[in-house]
This record gives structure tokens, sequence and C-alpha cells, in this order.
């Protein structure tokens, strides 16, 4: 069974201490893990409700929208989404074409991104990992906790693994 490796929302506008503390398990992870990797990168249109709602205008730009440093690289595969999922059509004809029958996730936010793209791939019938060393909120760590147990009842605690776990399947 191929995998994907899907790394989320790990860019330049969202680099706060919780996210650069899971930085070298996310580096691990792309440097062992045995499948594809994609990276999910966040955009913010003009007149969006991101903007006009919650009247919040980051990553409007392109310093907010680049990767962080460490994950760079030209090789990278890379979707873009405008919302809370990452599960785009684009990304899920990338699934569909290279056969992936499991999606292991990791990046930011937990709470949000994770937890909606988790249950948007079972959903669509596609197995989803969620690695929970991996994964952490900008809400804070009882925002992170509260999702890893809220996805543990939704997707099933054997689908919650540590990066340890995803770099030796």
């Amino acid at each position: 069974m191929k995998k994907l490796l899907l790394i989320i929302d790990m860019q330049e506008g969202f680099k706060y201490h919780e996210s650069e503390v899971i930085l070298p398990n996310i580096v691990r992870l792309k440097k062992m893990f045995n499948g594809k990797t994609v990276f999910a990168k966040f955009t913010n249109k003009k007149g969006s409700l991101f903007e006009s709602q919650l009247k919040w205008t980051k990553f409007q730009n392109e310093d907010d929208k680049k990767l962080f440093t460490e994950l760079q690289s030209p090789g990278n595969i890379e979707f873009y989404h405008e919302g809370y999922t990452v599960l785009g059509k684009d990304l899920i004809k990338f699934i569909k074409d290279n056969r992936i029958g499991e999606v292991y996730i990791c990046g930011v936010y937990t709470d949000v991104c994770v937890t909606k793209t988790a249950m948007d791939l079972f959903d669509n019938n596609i197995k989803a990992f969620v690695i929970e060393d991996a994964c952490n909120s900008l809400h804070g760590k009882s925002y992170h906790d509260s999702a890893i147990e809220t996805l543990k009842h939704i997707l099933g605690k054997q689908q919650i693994i540590s990066t340890d776990d995803a770099c030796s399947r």
C-alpha cells in the first residue's frame, strides 16, 4: 500500500514556539518516511471570510506563505488551501492518481486544519494517521491535547501514532 506524508501549514506566518518544537520531528519524517511527501500551504485571499469575518489578514503576502527554511527543497510537492481543510480537488486527485492508501498527517494546527483534514480523508474513504508528536496547536497545549483525544474517538486510537511509528512503517 502506498503512503503519503502530508505536512500541513509549516509556513513562516505560523512560525511560533509551538510550531518550532515539532519541527525536528517533521524534518526527521521528511528524511525517513517511506512514501511520498507533500506540503499543504495556507493562503488567505483578499475578501475571504478570514479577512472579512475574522479580521485576519496574514498570509496575503509571499513571506508568510514560505515554508520554514528547514523544509524547503527544490523537489517539494506543494498544494495551496484557502480554508480549514487542506483536502482540495488537486490533492484528492494526487492521492488517487498515485494510488495512495494511507495518509500520515503532521503540522499545525492540530485542533483546526489537522482535525478537519483527517475527518475529510475519513469521509473520502482514505485511511488517515495523525502523528501526535509532529503536530501542535498555536492555540496552546490544551487545544492540541483535546484535539488528539477527539481524533482518537473519530478515527480510532490506532490511527494516532508517533514519529517513530511513522518512520518504521
